[in-house]
């Protein structure tokens, strides 16, 4: 599964996270299994009229132990009759279980079919959709979505991901239309205008990824190998779906090879739903896919649809071919989807790609950590499995892996992964069985890597200090862990990688780190043109490294590592003097770095905010690479109030862009700027079509940006249902940034309560997000008395009650505070700029001399005192 939705927390920037367990969390284990399912058949007919279905689900069970009843999952079926090996049986149905009296005892190994009977209109678990007044061309379609435990919503089930069973999907629906489900499809028969499909699992599998998708589609096909694809999507989308799809077979090729297990189903396919509450989920052999992905050759210029397709696959084999036992171990499927995300960066483009795909997984953990809460990856105090599935279980989970690897070494990596899945297919995973895998494949205990980053909150955040000690030849490296240690996090035990260049030759280092704080001292008989440490960005935590600035700008210049030209660009922005300014410039300029390496240079122009850094920018408006180029219209956001980069900005948003992604930003950056006349362009800019609305949601930030009181109304109208649906999720943000300035947070208190209702629970979840931004207790009565469907919901609206109970800062204060601190920034870069060209011109020329040879023991005093 993979989540489209970034949740902008409520406590943004808080140095004090909030506990992950909220009030009311209970400590959550495996549920017991007296039976096992063995088989799964679920006949049912579909009412799309009346959002319907009524269904038979017959489960064949075997004890473990001798049991006369049998309870199943089941959310709001009306069950009718229930059966055991066709004789009626009492039944009792509490609305959230159905137990089931057996005729007779069962002993251990003894099995039998129990057939439940029922009717629903199901809430969550399986979804109807179709055109209505808000958006008349929405397709008619019904699909379901069982992760975490919402399978227990359209059919009674054992709902724990430990019961693999075979099964069966016999599905009937209007003839007009066609079936998506697990396995082969073994029957089709139309009966007027009724159809009727029945495909069938051969292997087992886990509740949670039986599936049924009902529409129309077009339809193509492809193999990987001997394995038959077929990619279904809405009708007259054809190129649009294979941009996303077209490198399957390689992908398939590629996991292959890593895990030493060819593709394990019958077959996959991929289908793109409307309104999918997910970007993804992995069915076993077909995946669902939300249609907003679907883009064209535009938005193709710098959006791909790669890394949501590869990691999807990759649950083929990582959830549905290994499953986790139960739901705290479930960073085994979704942090191993997310790492082969990288692992098919690193296949199927190249290097930087991956260690830049990896900074962003590294930046959302931190981020969450940040603003958020820490805990550790394996946790069970929970409300809802659904709260489980954040940063901490996809990015960390994944850069966990890559902390393996890192560890072992690449080829023991690859051994350790195939020993794993080798020894676990078609079973059920819990870490310690991982922990062992890489033991017994490569010798190394790594119960201590486990520890310190699975069972334990937070991560290392290392302070770095490098300073050349010239009168003994040697570098050193001062290394401190500043990490909180009071609420469970460790000292941790890590390698450390420094690649150090003198006289043009890289020396590479591993350093150890045991305790809180080491000096190293390495040899170096010059003094070194580079000092890279942690060249790929490799380590998983934080890391800020001091050292003089003209190591930053040779490496920005020549290190071979694009992560460390990344690395160093960000550290220029923070120097902000004028050789720093100069090497930004070239680094931008230059077509051959890595795009990611030139997009943070313009990010780190627009941070130093100077004249040189403004030109500079200005002269990349219209370099080639898009991504670059966003990169540097974002820059000029940075300069507020200043005609040349407002002017700039008004002409790319006028005249349009190559990339929508481009013309989303040009809009973000005109508002940002504050120019007296962009209202009219940004409301206009907010009707725009583009790929998932980002010109009209850049648009409508900038008007947030600006903080005109008239742009208020102007959000309001989007946040409108039948508006598209990114724009609406952009235009409540906007509602809560202007509320404020507009004196209208009465409306908008109102405008919340009313869309916490929505039909589209992404915008509830913006009202969520938007609260704290607000700043209004006059919502918490919504906040607290609306009943959420979707668990996500109902967590990030408890989060937002907290927040706005504990007095989280208004928007309008904290921007405020920043442009008060913006002012002060310039005030020193303005200061320190006089002072650098006091110096220069200060400086007297140096009188003409003979060399005087020194003594040997005092030669490597010589060495110039760097510029720190």
């Amino acid at each position: 599964m993979r989540c489209c939705h970034r949740h902008a927390p409520a406590a943004a920037g808080s140095s004090d996270p909030h506990p992950f367990s909220l009030p009311g969390a209970t400590e959550h284990y495996a549920a017991p299994r007296p039976v096992r399912a063995e088989h799964v058949r679920i006949e049912l007919d579909l009412d799309f009229t009346q959002r319907a279905l009524a269904g038979t689900c017959t489960t064949r069970v075997s004890a473990v132990r001798t049991v006369s009843t049998v309870t199943f999952d089941a959310v709001d079926l009306d069950v009718i009759e229930a059966r055991v090996d066709g004789r009626s049986v009492p039944f009792s149905n509490s609305g959230a279980h159905v137990r089931v009296e057996l005729p007779r005892a069962l002993d251990a190994g003894q099995a039998c079919d129990i057939a439940l009977t029922y009717r629903a209109r199901p809430r969550r678990g399986l979804y109807f959709w179709g055109p209505d007044a808000g958006y008349p061309d929405r397709p008619l379609q019904a699909w379901t979505q069982g992760q975490d435990i919402d399978a227990r919503c359209w059919f009674p089930c054992l709902d724990t991901p430990a019961q693999k069973a075979t099964s069966e999907v016999i599905a009937t629906f209007p003839a007009t239309m066609t079936s998506l489900s697990n396995g082969v499809l073994v029957s089709d028969v139309t009966t007027g205008e009724r159809r009727t499909q029945h495909h069938r699992m051969a292997q087992p599998h886990a509740p949670y990824l039986v599936t049924l998708v009902v529409g129309e589609f077009d339809e193509a096909t492809d193999t990987a190998g001997t394995t038959p694809l077929r990619y279904l999507f809405p009708k007259g989308r054809r190129e649009d779906a294979l941009r996303c799809v077209a490198r399957t077979p390689q992908m398939i090729a590629a996991y292959e090879s890593i895990t030493g297990e060819p593709y394990p189903w019958s077959g996959y396919a991929q289908v793109f739903v409307t309104e999918f509450i997910l970007g993804g989920m992995e069915h076993t052999t077909a995946t669902t896919l939300v249609d907003t992905v679907l883009h064209d050759a535009r938005a193709h210029l710098d959006y791909n649809a790669e890394p949501l397709i590869s990691h999807e696959l990759a649950h083929q084999w990582f959830g549905d071919l290994l499953t986790c036992r139960d739901w705290p171990h479930g960073w085994l499927n979704e942090g191993f989807a997310t790492y082969f995300e990288v692992l098919w960066k690193e296949r199927g483009d190249n290097r930087d790609e991956a260690d830049h795909h990896r900074a962003l997984d590294l930046e959302a953990y931190l981020s969450e950590t940040r603003e958020r809460y820490a805990r550790p990856i394996v946790a069970r105090k929970f409300q809802a499995p659904m709260d489980l599935f954040d940063r901490h279980l996809y990015e960390k989970g994944g850069l966990v892996l890559h902390e393996l690897r890192r560890r072992v070494g690449d080829d023991l990596f690859v051994r350790a992964l195939r020993h794993y899945v080798a020894s676990h297919r078609h079973g059920v995973v819990e870490t310690v069985d991982l922990a062992r895998a890489f033991e017994e494949a490569t010798g190394h205990n790594l119960d201590p890597v486990f520890d310190q980053y699975v069972f334990s909150p937070g991560h290392p955040e290392l302070k770095v200090e490098v300073r050349y000690e010239a009168d003994d030849a040697r570098l050193r490296i001062t290394v401190r862990q500043t990490q909180r240690t009071d609420s469970g996090t460790p000292v941790f035990r890590l390698p450390l990688e420094v690649a150090v260049t003198v006289n043009g030759e890289d020396t590479r280092h591993r350093l150890e780190l045991t305790d809180a704080e080491h000096r190293f001292h390495l040899p170096c008989p010059a003094a070194p043109t580079q000092v890279r440490v942690d060249p790929r960005r490799d380590v998983l935590g934080m890391l800020d490294v001091d050292k003089a600035v003209g190591l930053w700008r040779e490496e920005l210049a020549n290190a071979p590592e694009a992560r460390a030209r990344t690395e160093a660009a960000h550290a220029l922005g923070k120097d902000g003097g004028l050789r720093s300014v100069e090497a930004l410039g070239r680094a931008l300029k230059d077509a051959k770095l890595f795009w990611a390496t030139r997009a943070a240079c313009a990010k780190a122009l627009g941070r130093i905010r100077t004249p040189e850094a403004r030109a500079l920018l200005l002269d990349a408006v219209a370099t080639e690479h898009p991504r670059v180029r966003r990169a540097v219209v974002s820059a000029l956001g940075e300069f507020r109030h200043d005609v040349e980069a407002a002017g700039s900005l008004r002409a790319l948003l006028e005249a349009g862009d190559a990339s929508y992604f481009v013309e989303a930003e040009a809009a973000r950056a005109l508002g940002r700027v504050r120019a007296p006349d962009a209202l009219p362009l940004l409301e206009a800019a907010t009707a725009r079509p583009s790929f998932q609305d980002v010109i009209g949601a850049g648009a409508m930030d900038g008007l947030a940006e600006t903080q005109d009181p008239a742009a208020f109304p102007v959000a309001v109208a989007r946040t409108a249902y039948g508006q598209p649906a990114f724009l609406r999720r952009a235009a409540v943000s906007t509602v809560a940034k202007l509320a404020e300035v507009a004196n209208r947070k009465r409306e908008a208190v109102d405008l919340f309560a009313q869309l916490l209702r929505d039909p589209q629970f992404r915008v509830q979840l913006a009202v969520c997000d938007a609260a704290s931004t607000l700043g209004d207790r006059r919502l918490l009565p919504a906040l607290e008395g609306t009943t959420f469907s979707d668990p996500r919901t109902r967590r990030y609206a408890r989060e937002a009650v907290r927040a706005l109970r504990e007095g989280a800062p208004q928007a309008r204060e904290v921007a405020s505070l920043r442009e008060e601190l913006d002012a002060l920034k310039q005030e020193t870069r303005t200061l320190r700029e006089k002072l650098e060209t006091l110096t220069l011109n200060a400086q007297p020329a140096a009188p003409a001399r003979k060399p005087v040879r020194k003594p040997a023991a005092k030669r490597g005093r010589t060495t110039p005192k760097r510029r720190r």
